[in-house]
């Protein structure tokens, strides 16, 4: 089930007025299972075998709990069980996501011509695994208590951060679930929840939404592009994909806290940043700490010299490519950012000393082209775009491109009625890229949602603006889209 779906908004306060009202009869557990059946009717609303996946996966690791905590157990054994525990998460991982993808490069390198099973990648496989694998690895280093099923199961299937993160710890999420203080309505937690779901909702349906029209026009005319073409199709999808995480990661925080959960923030304008290293503090940034946690700093981190830092430095961002999917070309937008960070880390004392705004645009220019690959549906299609940015020309936008924007807004519709055709498709061409220097001036100068909701603005004239803006989103549901992440 999607967020920006009807159904959801229906969804929605049935299940919230259900678990407050079991909570207010003292029917605590009662409570918590409806959260959990619902949070699996949400996860298998479009399929609902996928529920049987996710409850495996929750019964196996429930179990690798329970045995990592035993206190009759070796070291040497629990080390066993935990490598049982991530041999059994990274097996499953692999199957329903790499395993047609390797069968494909076998295929290529030897010549030989195994058959592709075509497994669909189930949703949100790739969060809730990483989240249970961490769960796994500090049950064997005890930094975990001992914890019931109910709430391992709610910790691993709570709707708001099931199926696009984020990628959440046992010690911030599961005392919030056992404490009973979260058990009763929270009049602040859920004017913030409000206004985090609203902004998300916002951001996805009236700016990630009309950014991905404009980036799919461009793609699908990579001929006809000019260099002022080429450019709009590259920003477009860095807007597109920038606004629908961050439209998602709003919303995750805005449900959480309309059930007094609070869940870490994931997204932190990283537009803003002005290197590299900052831009991966701001985004995905529970992502960023589990390959930190998990995979960095046990490789050695930073304390085996340069060199060593260097390798372990590609060998995580290598590894955050091919998390993002099953294809060379998020591999090698993984290793871009990878080699780009570890020059960043040897040439730190220098690079910071240059001007902040320079600083900024060199960030923004090499994650604007990083994002070309990751969007990338085949390996040369990159290189197709750029020849159309060296040698497109000087002519406009395709029609194709300005219609992808102009005929799906109001103002289209009421000029039309007072300029020629001609003057009105002179007006969509500039207004395409004044749209985007706009996305740009938001990611960059506007506070960010965080900002806002932590103002607790209480002026009447905030609350009728965000009554406008739900209504106005709300409108343009039927044009319902996938979020990016869960691809992923």
């Amino acid at each position: 089930m999607l967020f920006n779906s009807y159904a959801f908004i229906a969804f929605l306060p049935c299940v919230w007025i259900i678990y407050f009202l079991l909570n207010h009869f003292k029917w605590y557990r009662t409570a918590q299972f409806s959260l959990i059946v619902f949070s699996f009717v949400f996860y298998g609303y479009a399929d609902y075998r996928l529920c049987y996946l996710l409850a495996f996966s929750i019964l196996v690791n429930f179990a690798l709990h329970l045995l990592l905590m035993r206190k009759d157990f070796s070291r040497r054994l629990r080390g066993l069980w935990l490598s049982v525990g991530i041999l059994a998460n990274l097996g499953l991982l692999f199957y329903f996501k790499y395993f047609d993808f390797t069968i494909m490069n076998v295929n290529r390198l030897l010549g030989a011509d195994f058959v592709l099973k075509n497994i669909a990648l189930p949703l949100g496989i790739s969060f809730y695994t990483f989240q249970q694998l961490s769960f796994v690895t500090d049950s064997y280093q005890r930094a975990t208590e001992k914890v019931g099923f109910l709430d391992y199961a709610l910790f691993v299937s709570f709707f708001p951060q099931l199926v696009a993160g984020p990628i959440v710890l046992y010690k911030e999420m599961i005392p919030q679930f056992t404490n009973p203080e979260n058990r009763r309505i929270n009049y602040d937690n859920m004017t913030s929840g409000l206004e985090y779901f609203i902004i998300g909702f916002a951001k996805k349906i009236l700016i990630a939404d009309s950014f991905a029209r404009i980036c799919d026009a461009g793609y699908a005319n990579l001929p006809e592009l000019s260099s002022l073409g080429a450019v709009v199709t590259i920003l477009t999808f860095t807007l597109q994909i920038y606004f629908d995480f961050s439209g998602y990661c709003d919303m995750a925080l805005g449900l959480g806290r309309l059930f007094n959960i609070i869940i870490p923030v994931n997204f932190d304008s990283p537009y803003k940043s002005l290197t590299i290293s900052q831009f991966w503090k701001r985004w995905h940034m529970t992502l960023s700490r589990f390959l930190t946690t998990y995979l960095y700093i046990p490789l050695g981190g930073n304390r085996k010299g340069m060199l060593r830092t260097c390798v372990n430095v590609m060998i995580v961002f290598t590894v955050s490519g091919l998390w993002h999917g099953a294809a060379w070309t998020y591999v090698l937008w993984g290793m871009m950012h990878g080699i780009v960070m570890v020059i960043y880390r040897v040439g730190r004392r220098s690079i910071d000393r240059l001007p902040k705004w320079l600083l900024w645009l060199g960030t923004f220019a090499f994650v604007n082209i990083a994002w070309v690959f990751f969007r990338a549906e085949y390996f040369r299609q990159p290189w197709r775009l750029f020849d159309r940015l060296v040698s497109g020309g000087t002519g406009g936008l395709p029609g194709a491109m300005t219609a992808a924007f102009c005929d799906n807004t109001v103002w289209k519709v009421t000029l039309e009625r007072f300029v020629s055709a001609p003057a009105l498709a002179g007006i969509c061409q500039i207004a395409v890229p004044v749209w985007c220097l706009a996305g740009v001036m938001i990611c960059v100068v506007f506070p960010s949602s965080h900002e806002l909701v932590k103002r607790k603005i209480t002026k009447t004239t905030w609350y009728v603006w965000l009554s406008i803006l739900f209504a106005w989103s709300f409108l343009w549901l039927s044009q319902v889209s996938k979020f990016i992440y869960f691809n992923f």
